[in-house]
């Protein structure tokens, strides 16, 4: 077998894959404690050694907690690493020893579908919660002289950046060279993300082979030994690598580094795959959650498909990846080849890492491979500009390198931002999706070897007669098919989903016949749940398109999400068509749904139209039928609560008669109550409407609502309320839970369970 090293470490990384699968290393090792037994809010003493820092946050290690709730009288080791943000007049050195008090915060778990796992991301870091408010008590003498210096050495060149560059270009740099984006432009950072170019900000393969090789091929021709070279070129990727954080792609790429350069030592042939196989079981064995970490999949998977399918697809029989880029380039020689190869390779890594960016963001730039043709190669002018500006901060050729650069990238993302089907959003895949993508993969490398090396039962004649075009149609076809197969989504169906946004409601209801339809998106104890919970939910499922979305009433709880969605605009890939509003009269419309209207006006060509309703107006698509009960036409009523919009839901199935007995009902009711609530049980006497299988509960649990008569009217099966977690208001009440256990109505809340999705089945 080849690679026999290769496949040891893979066999390694996979039996430590099922071990963590199994939870055996979230198992709290005897006599210690897991920052999951710690109590929210609780005051801790602890103390630790810093090893790394950012600005007031120091990152303990070796954490000993000496009191807290959990054992007052006794010293306990902590299983879990902890960020503390401690107020002081000057910086704690690395490596220092310190004594601290503070208030624990745990990270928190995703509760909606889509949502960024807090917890989850830094438990993969090792890290188990946040010491807030922390003040510094004892502190040790001792500290890593060479870990302090590398830091304040960062900290110049930080400056240095800001100094030179307008702030934005600064912080691209520091991100760049010095692996720091706390200061990157959020708009910035999610432009370069859509068009597929954010990774040069990550320090890997690329800045290593750009430092790293250069100074060892530099000092071979100074005819330096070998083994001094190797040994100069290792000790400086080490100290960058303490210098820019050591993130997990820098570990990866600085690991493959040092294997190189040993090769070169020993005299030994680099194979780009064993490097890569040892690395990724060093790093697996040092933290089992790598595994889980998106930029260590990443890093790993697009090593994989420069060194194993790049050749497989491209270079088949020893023949040049650029034979296939066209007849256009044939003339071009060197050009051609060096086109050849990027595309090949560029093309390699986005089928390498496209099942883990859908399992991890949703969606992937479209045109992303060939963005990067144009973006990579001015990667090293931008980082020996960089690196001058460090150096000279008034050194003005190299600032307006760096600039016109920088330029040129935003030129580029906006340029390619504006092509049709920019971004392909297929949504999350399943498991076994990315599994039998991978098999494909796979199976093409195989095949590739077998045609490289013909054997007993595959003749070198045989090997030989597959041609090109026998040889890339296949092969084309099975990769479109894989690829496909990710985009591949069960039918539709008809569902409720409450979203969990603490403090509000937002409530997307999806039919048989594929309408997505958003009832409120708010909330007053979150902020940016239309960026943070509503879009990456939408993103998670492939929905790119919002029918309609119907505004109960102008409460911030209720409305600020679809504002960031309006704001957001064509940059958020979801499509609003209407925006339904509660039918007020001319005189309250501008003071009461000024600023959503100002919102959709400010959306310009991308604005969705307004539609008012009001009782009795009737919203019916393929599969089920949206009653409005609730305001009256040309409503005059100040308070919103009152006039706030109610809907009744019905859902029914192919075959059956939409004009017919429902199905299935949902009843919707905002944050109605008092002379609204009434006026609601009015309507539902008289259209004949006596029952109801989900009832959403209106204003998040308030006791002055859902009063025992619309309980009668209704007789719901299932109350969903939607509030949050320790909400100042005491949502949901003791009474009206009482009120709902007598009408034998089954509770559930999002506080308690998250999102909450009810599908309606036939």
């Amino acid at each position: 077998m080849r690679r026999p090293l290769f496949w040891a470490a893979a066999c390694l990384v996979a039996a430590m894959g099922v071990l963590l699968n199994f939870g055996v290393f979230d198992r709290v090792p005897k006599g210690q404690v897991g920052a999951d037994t710690l109590e929210d809010g609780s005051l801790l003493t602890l103390t630790g050694q810093v090893y790394q820092k950012d600005s007031d946050e120091y990152y303990l290690r070796t954490v000993s907690i000496i009191s807290s709730a959990v054992d007052p009288q006794q010293t306990i080791p902590c299983k879990d690493n902890m960020i503390c943000e401690i107020d002081c007049d000057t910086q704690i050195p690395l490596g220092s020893v310190v004594l601290i008090t503070g208030v624990f915060r745990p990270f928190l778990s995703a509760t909606n579908p889509g949502e960024f796992d807090a917890k989850a991301y830094y438990r993969t870091l090792g890290i188990g919660g946040r010491i807030k408010n922390a003040a510094l008590l004892v502190q040790g003498e001792d500290f890593w002289p060479l870990r302090e210096a590398l830091y304040r050495l960062k900290n110049l060149m930080k400056q240095r950046f800001e100094r030179a560059l307008p702030q934005g270009d600064g912080a691209i740099l520091c991100a760049l060279l010095l692996g720091d984006k706390k200061e990157l432009d959020p708009e910035l950072k999610e432009l370069y993300r859509q068009n597929g170019i954010l990774h040069i900000l990550s320090i890997s393969s690329l800045h290593i082979t750009i430092l790293g090789m250069s100074l060892y091929r530099l000092l071979r021709r100074l005819r330096l030994p070998v083994t001094l070279a190797a040994v100069c070129g290792g000790v400086l990727m080490i100290s960058y690598g303490f210098l820019t954080g050591f993130g997990v792609s820098a570990c990866r790429a600085i690991a493959m580094y040092l294997i190189r350069m040993l090769g070169e030592v020993l005299g030994r042939t680099y194979d780009m795959l064993t490097a890569l196989g040892v690395a990724g079981a060093v790093l697996v064995c040092t933290n089992p959650y790598y595994l889980r970490h998106s930029g260590f999949l990443l890093s790993f998977s697009s090593v994989i498909g420069v060194g194993a399918l790049c050749p497989a697809i491209f270079d088949r029989k020893g023949r040049a990846a650029e034979r296939r880029t066209g007849k256009l380039l044939t003339r071009l020689g060197g050009v051609k080849r060096g086109i050849g190869k990027s595309a090949a390779a560029s093309l390699s890594v986005t089928l390498a890492t496209l099942p883990i960016q859908l399992r991890c963001y949703y969606e992937v730039p479209v045109y992303a491979v060939f963005l990067n043709l144009l973006v990579i190669p001015f990667v090293k002018p931008l980082m020996l500009a960089g690196m001058a500006v460090a150096l000279l901060p008034d050194f003005f050729p190299a600032a307006k390198a760096v600039e016109g650069i920088l330029g040129w990238y935003k030129f580029l993302c906006g340029l390619f931002g504006k092509l049709p089907f920019h971004t392909w959003n297929p949504g999350c895949p399943k498991l076994w999706q990315v599994i039998v993508y991978y098999g494909i993969s796979g199976l093409i490398i195989l095949l590739a070897q077998r045609l490289k090396q013909p054997g007993k039962d595959l003749s070198a004649k045989a090997a030989k007669s597959a041609g090109k075009v026998k040889e890339s149609g296949p092969v084309a076809a099975a990769l479109t098919a894989a690829v496909c197969l990710l985009g591949f989504r069960p039918r539709a169906e008809n569902r409720v989903v409450f979203l969990d946004v603490g403090q509000g409601d937002c409530i997307l209801v999806q039919t048989a016949s594929d309408e997505n339809y958003l009832f409120d998106c708010g909330s007053s104890s979150r902020s940016a749940i239309g960026q943070y919970v509503l879009l990456p939910y939408l993103k998670y499922n492939g929905i790119g398109r919002l029918d309609a979305v119907f505004v109960s009433h102008p409460d911030e709880d209720h409305v600020n999400g679809i504002l960031e969605l309006l704001e957001m605009g064509e940059s958020s890939n979801v499509e609003v068509r209407q925006l339904v509003l509660p039918d007020l009269s001319e005189e309250k419309k501008g003071e009461q749904l000024g600023e959503i209207l100002n919102a959709v006006h400010a959306a310009g060509e991308g604005a969705p139209e307004i539609r008012y309703i009001c009782a009795g107006d009737v919203w019916e698509s393929a599969s089920a039928r949206f009653s409005c009960l609730h305001p009256q036409e040309n409503c005059g009523w100040t308070d919103a609560n009152t006039y706030s919009e109610c809907f009744l839901v019905e859902f029914f199935w192919e075959g059956s008669d939409s004009n017919g007995a429902r199905t299935a009902a949902l009843l919707l009711t905002g944050d109605v109550e008092g002379q609204g609530e009434e006026r609601l049980i009015s309507e539902l006497k008289t259209r004949g409407i006596s029952g109801v299988d989900v009832l959403k509960v209106a204003h998040h649990g308030s006791v002055g609502t859902t009063s025992e008569s619309l309980l009668e009217q209704i007789t719901p099966h299932v109350a969903v309320i939607s509030c949050g977690r320790n909400n100042r208001y005491g949502h949901p009440h003791p009474e009206l839970l009482d009120r709902l256990q007598r009408a034998e109505c089954r509770i559930l809340q999002t506080k308690e369970a998250g999102a909450v999705t009810i599908k309606f089945q036939e």
